[in-house]
């Protein structure tokens, strides 16, 4: 909690992430369309056999920390760059579209880049361009390319490839297998392939498919990501299905190679939503970042429009005694506070929340519309799957919700469904202009003025003075698409008992 002198910090949400990440300009699915290309790709127009209506996606995050800079790959396009873990910037790349799971290294002063069923690829930047090396070679000269690749450079300059497999039968199995990359010619393997990790959904409930681990003979076990922190192998995986809210990223380590020693930690898994917005947390990374952080990304499935439609979100990792990861917030959904702007308790320990928590979930709403069964409530009801939908004819929607006591407000996320989009007529995202209102007594006074707003944010997290709050009320500004809002979320807490109106001034904001 963040108090001085029995006032509050006005700026206690600042300098704040909140999941799922609001990132610029997340980019069209295109899964229907994969099976028509090879390797990467910036095909833009959709082919005429793919009759699914349009809608976006971003998954499979690999997150590279490289001179001072945060470098994401995720599946769909590619990359987003920061500085500051609040502001992120897409940079489009050449090729553009990895299709899924892309993942980096760096090689020679360049950097080798890969991904789902792709070749090799090399480029002189992080963000390239990157040209095509060529296809992955077996010793006895068989060309492949790999599914859910990882690649990864040792110490000694060694480079490893790892990949999903699957293997057929009358009860199938899949696994995380490992190469030996000759450092040299990276095409071609010298050692390998070797299992890493293979399914035991008898043993480990996680990797069971379906979304209350029904099968307790089959799980995928996809998306290897391998860290090495402080000497240990550490091999992050995903299970037990993308779509299901349980996804989530579990780990194996070892202590001799990274080709073997694997065994499974006990602290498993790694992350694991408890529903909600976040709805789970799978196939992604683990990486190390300043200071020597580890920080996770990871894959929420949102599977609406199509059901490998999906987002991101961030947490931070930890090892405790044994040397195991953990996350020490678990995954999140409130306002965490970014690297290096961490709070610090009287016990001298470090406080990653913010200490604000959605004063609104599951609040009914008023709105001044609503289309035909997209009521407001689905706007607060924490659920990925719903939306609420003003009606056509409402060209100011306005949603309004009473907080049933006075609250201090300091940060909004706002999770928006672009309900008619058409890339082919024209309809395609764009900025969301709106003003969140605050309601104290009589008085009524802005949060947050985005009338002017030019970022495109499908998910946008903002922060503000913390204000003291009765109600809270969102204007959606005309715009060519017809908007949804998945999510409405309001963060804040309740102020010091005996608190005075006349504290604030302006409205609701302390002086």
């Amino acid at each position: 909690m963040v108090e001085k002198n029995n006032k509050y910090d006005v700026k206690q949400a600042m300098h704040t992430y909140c999941n799922p990440m609001s990132l610029p300009d997340i980019p069209r699915g295109k899964d229907e369309w994969y099976k028509f290309e090879r390797g990467m790709f910036s095909h833009e127009n959709k082919p005429a056999s793919v009759t699914s209506p349009d809608y976006r996606s971003i998954s499979d995050p690999t997150v590279f920390y490289y001179d001072n800079k945060w470098y994401l790959y995720p599946s769909y396009g590619m990359a987003w760059v920061t500085e500051d873990f609040e502001n992120w910037k897409h940079v489009r790349t050449e090729p553009y579209c990895p299709k899924y799971s892309p993942c980096i290294t760096p090689w020679k002063g360049k950097f080798l880049l890969t991904a789902w069923y792709s070749p090799l690829y090399v480029g002189d930047t992080p963000l390239g361009p990157f040209k095509e090396m060529g296809e992955y070679e077996l010793k006895d000269g068989t060309k492949f390319t790999p599914c859910d690749p990882c690649i990864f450079t040792d110490d000694d300059g060694r480079i490893y490839l790892y990949a999903f497999e699957w293997v057929s039968g009358d009860e199938p199995v899949t696994k995380i297998v490992g190469y030996e990359l000759d450092k040299d010619s990276p095409c071609k393997v010298i050692n390998g392939p070797v299992d890493i990790v293979v399914m035991d959904p008898e043993n480990k409930p996680w990797e069971r498919q379906g979304a209350h681990y029904q099968n307790t003979r089959f799980g995928w076990v996809e998306g290897p990501h391998l860290l090495k922190y402080h000497g240990r192998y550490y091999m992050i995986y995903a299970a037990p299905d993308t779509c299901h809210p349980n996804y989530c990223m579990a780990v194996y380590y070892s202590d001799e190679t990274p080709l073997s020693g694997f065994v499974c930690q006990k602290k498993n898994p790694l992350s694991l939503s408890k529903g909600g917005i976040v709805s789970c947390a799978g196939h992604g990374c683990v990486e190390k970042g300043p200071d020597d952080t580890l920080w996770a990304f990871y894959t929420i499935a949102v599977p609406f429009a199509h059901i490998y439609e999906r987002r991101i979100g961030m947490d931070r990792v930890a090892v405790d005694e044994n040397g195991e990861l953990y996350m020490p917030c678990g995954v999140t959904d409130n306002p965490q506070y970014v690297q290096g702007s961490e709070k610090t308790d009287k016990k001298g320990n470090k406080v990653y929340s913010a200490g604000l928590v959605s004063l609104n979930g599951w609040v009914r709403p008023k709105a001044t519309s609503n289309a035909p069964g997209r009521e407001a409530v689905f706007a607060t009801d924490e659920n990925v799957l719903s939306f609420w939908q003003p009606a056509d004819d409402d060209n100011a929607p306005v949603i309004e919700c009473d907080l049933s006591g006075k609250y201090l407000v300091g940060a909004v996320r706002l999770f928006w469904r672009d309900v008619d989009l058409d890339y082919a007529s024209g309809r395609t995202p764009e900025p969301v202009k709106f003003i969140l209102e605050g309601v104290c007594g009589d008085k009524t006074f802005t949060l947050l003025n985005a009338s002017d707003n030019k970022t495109e944010l499908n998910i946008d997290y903002r922060t503000f003075d913390m204000a003291l709050c009765e109600k809270v009320r969102l204007k959606i500004l005309p715009r060519k698409l017809k908007t949804g809002l998945i999510d409405f979320a309001v963060f804040g807490r309740l102020p010091e008992r005996n608190i005075s109106f006349s504290k604030f001034k302006n409205g609701g904001q302390q002086p």
